[in-house]
């Protein structure tokens, strides 16, 4: 008997029928929200009491310097949902890594501690914004010509001081719209002219065959 919505933009398609389902929600007429990441951007429920997250620690897997940082920041927004009107909220989190330290931050709520974390690891790291990313993706229609361009590309890198060449590798997302996709990532010192080391690679790289593509994403925000 309990009054469930879906709450997702894959199956609200337009703008008006998210704000019906959104002021049904506010209004106290719905019992149960079963929805996406789409539930934690910025709406207020007031009656909402309880909040349970499926499979946290999904995002942890990804090969994403950001992952922790997002997945806390994802959890404490939706989490936070819950109890802002009623007298006491409740959040619960499913996961395998109860030891992880995104985890113990969100159970804890030391914010502090894991920011704390996140910096030493970024700056053992050589991550940003201690030091700087490059992503070169090449992709193709056809898995082996891909592969094949990809190797290719790295055996052209230019050896450099304190600069890391990583891969290749497929990419996390390894088909996208009917092409096959492989990664190499560049890490270098904060200080290092990363776009002129990549303009003397670009330069070295034989001509791609068939379809192959690459694409070259400097200090990217998506790792996918």
């Amino acid at each position: 008997s309990a009054r469930t919505v879906l709450l997702s933009s894959d199956l609200i398609p337009t703008l008006n029928e998210m704000r019906k389902v959104i002021a049904q929600i506010e209004s106290g007429k719905v019992d149960i929200i079963v929805g996406t990441q789409i539930v934690a951007k910025g709406h207020h429920f007031p009656k909402l009491a309880t909040v349970g997250i499926v499979d946290g620690d999904l995002g942890f897997s990804q090969s994403d310097p950001r992952a922790g940082e997002r997945s806390f920041q994802l959890m404490q927004q939706v989490t936070g949902r819950a109890g802002r009107t009623v007298e006491r909220g409740r959040g619960f989190v499913q996961t395998h890594l109860p030891e992880h330290p995104v985890i113990q931050a969100i159970i804890t709520g030391d914010r502090n501690a894991f920011v704390e974390r996140e910096i030493q690891e970024r700056q053992a790291g050589m991550l940003p914004p201690y030091g700087r990313l490059a992503a070169l993706v090449i992709s193709a229609r056809d898995k082996n010509i891909a592969k094949a361009y990809a190797y290719s590309v790295a055996h052209s890198a230019p050896k450099a001081d304190r600069i890391i060449v990583l891969g290749p590798a497929e990419a996390p997302l390894s088909m996208l719209r009917g092409r096959y996709r492989w990664r190499l990532l560049v890490k270098a010192a904060r200080d290092i002219d990363v776009q002129s080391y990549l303009r003397t690679w670009i330069n070295q790289i034989p001509t791609a065959k068939c379809d192959a593509r690459l694409s070259v994403d400097v200090d990217p925000y998506n790792f996918m």
